[in-house]
C-alpha cells in the first residue's frame, strides 16, 4: 500500500459541486433544477457557480440535499454521471495529453501504478480532510477513508458514485478501456472506508 494523503484545509475543487449540479440539470432540466437549488438553500448555484476551491462541508451537504430529496438509487446514478463529467475536465484540462499518452503505452499495471500515484499527489483536491490511499498488488484497490461525499451519512449500499465515475473513466480513458471500478464497501453503508476496487481486462 502507498503512502496515505492527508489534508488539514478542508478545501476541494469546485467540479465537485460544477458537475453534480450539470448532472442534475442533464437529468431533469435547467428549471427543475433551480427549483432544487432553491428549496435547498443553494439559489447562489443557479446564478454562479464556483470558481474556486470550496468548503468540502458545500459538497457533502448537496450530496445530502440530493439523498433526500431523491433517494440512494437516484444519488448513486447522478453522483456516478458528476465524477464521469469531472474526469472528462481532468482529461481535457488538468492531464496533459503526451502523460496521457505515456501512461497508456506502458504494461498496464505499470501505468496504472502511476496514474493513481499522480493521483494521490493532488489527492486533496477531492477527498479534502479525508485519506486516499491505493494498493497495486493483486487486485488493485482506492481507499478513501472519511470520503466527503458521504461523511455522516447512512445508507443501505454504498453510494459515493462520484468518485467511482471519476475513477473508471480515468482509467478507461488512459490505461485500460474496459477496465471497471465498484466501489465495495461504503462509509456510509457502516464500513471504515470507501474501497473501490479496479478490475483490469488483462
Amino acid at each position: 500500500m502507498n503512502n496515505i494523503a492527508t489534508n488539514t484545509y478542508g478545501k476541494i475543487g469546485p467540479n465537485s459541486i460544477i458537475q453534480t449540479v450539470a448532472a442534475l440539470k442533464e437529468r431533469y432540466g435547467d428549471s427543475k433544477t433551480a427549483e432544487f437549488l432553491v428549496n435547498i438553500g443553494r439559489s447562489d448555484l443557479t446564478e454562479k457557480l464556483p470558481a474556486e476551491m470550496v468548503d468540502e462541508q458545500q459538497f457533502n451537504e448537496l450530496v445530502r440535499s440530493i439523498q433526500s430529496c431523491f433517494g440512494d438509487k437516484e444519488l448513486t446514478q447522478l453522483l456516478r454521471r458528476s465524477g464521469e463529467l469531472t474526469a472528462a475536465y481532468l482529461l481535457k484540462h488538468r492531464i496533459p495529453v503526451p502523460v496521457q499518452w505515456i501512461l497508456g503505452i506502458l504494461p498496464v499495471r505499470s501505468g496504472l501504478k502511476m496514474l493513481l500515484a499522480a493521483i494521490e499527489k493532488n489527492a486533496w483536491t477531492f477527498v479534502g480532510t479525508g485519506e486516499y490511499s491505493f494498493t497495486i498488488e493483486k487486485n488493485p484497490k482506492i481507499m478513501i477513508e472519511r470520503c466527503v461525499s458521504c461523511r455522516g451519512m447512512s445508507a443501505g449500499e454504498p453510494i459515493c458514485a462520484f468518485y467511482e465515475g471519476t475513477f473508471q473513466t480515468l482509467i478507461r480513458t488512459i490505461i485500460d478501456d474496459r477496465a471497471v471500478v465498484t466501489e465495495k464497501t461504503c462509509s456510509a453503508a457502516g464500513a471504515a472506508a470507501c474501497v473501490y476496487e479496479i478490475r483490469l481486462s488483462v
